[in-house]
């Protein structure tokens, strides 16, 4: 296994101009597009720095594609980077029936929102493009040195943020040996995971709305894969995220549910309106209809619209 020690100097970033804009449907709609330009990080893979920490990149296998990926150690992160470094690729059959469907679809790219290293960016930016969204500086110096050691960086734009329904500058904590447990806090220090557990303090990051990435898509259709720690009930509602559904196509929405339904009621059916309201439906991955009440749904749902496809 090779492996490279990368340090941390200054990170390299770029407004991206170039990618077609939604066609907006009045003046008022242009300025908030052309505003939202400047909200949005964009990390250029070939000019990335990391803090000073052994980064382990190695070659993964996922359906009949090689490709790099960039890890924690096993001590620092157990989850995702163990198991890849014990031969097993996380989710990989979720990951693997997305990439079925972009492959299906060539209109269709994918916004990984919640990035981390880059499971399921990394194999996507070989089939189709790919937005990937990462607020831990962390693993998004990681996913950056795969992208670049992987040379599919005209396929993936890399945006360093939260998505959330505000925007302004937030802390994040993180799970001690689980770099996937990473999550926005509203105080300069972590007292506790989402679920009670031990936490470190991450530096802060700005959050932008979903609304904000639409400058940045290359195609008016797309998968989103949503996995935020509980906070997607914040990345999903009709002022941040109304517009974006707008303009883009959005046959599926993958979504963490497991922490998401511990909100309070209120919060949680603000969440399923704004689906509802958009004529999608919750299903499992096993492509049935959620009918039960939301408080029995699996950890993981899919929000579709007909023609329903099967993912």
């Amino acid at each position: 296994m090779a492996h490279h020690i990368i340090k941390q100097n200054k990170w390299s970033i770029a407004t991206v101009l170039s990618m077609p804009l939604p066609s907006p449907k009045n003046n008022k709609e242009t300025v908030k597009f052309n505003r939202s330009l400047s909200v949005a990080k964009v990390i250029l893979p070939a000019s990335y720095d990391s803090p000073n920490e052994a980064v382990y990149c190695r070659k993964a296998d996922l359906m009949n594609m090689t490709f790099p990926i960039c890890l924690y150690d096993a001590k620092t992160d157990d989850t995702v980077s163990g198991l890849l470094l014990r031969g097993t690729y996380y989710e990989a059959n979720e990951i693997s029936r997305f990439i079925r469907l972009l492959q299906l679809d060539r209109r269709l790219q994918l916004v990984d929102i919640g990035a981390n290293v880059g499971l399921w960016s990394l194999p996507a930016a070989r089939v189709a493009n790919v937005l990937a969204i990462e607020p831990n500086w962390s693993s998004m110096s990681r996913l950056a040195k795969a992208v670049d050691l992987g040379a599919v960086s005209s396929n993936i734009t890399l945006i360093h943020n939260a998505i959330s329904d505000v925007r302004t500058t937030l802390h994040m904590g993180v799970h001690p040996t689980n770099q996937g447990n990473a999550f926005l806090i509203n105080s300069s220090k972590c007292i506790k995971t989402p679920i009670g557990l031990r936490c470190n303090t991450l530096p802060p990051t700005k959050t932008i709305f979903l609304n904000d990435l639409l400058p940045l898509m290359r195609s008016r259709a797309a998968l989103l894969k949503v996995d935020v720690e509980g906070h997607e009930v914040n990345v999903f509602t009709d002022s941040s995220a109304g517009q974006f559904f707008d303009h883009v196509d959005v046959p599926v929405v993958f979504m963490e549910w497991k922490l998401c339904k511990r909100h309070s009621s209120d919060v949680v059916h603000r969440l399923l309106n704004f689906f509802h309201s958009r004529n999608y439906t919750a299903f499992n991955l096993r492509n049935s209809k959620l009918e039960k009440q939301y408080l029995k749904w699996p950890d993981d749902v899919l929000f579709k619209k007909p023609p329903y496809v099967r993912v």
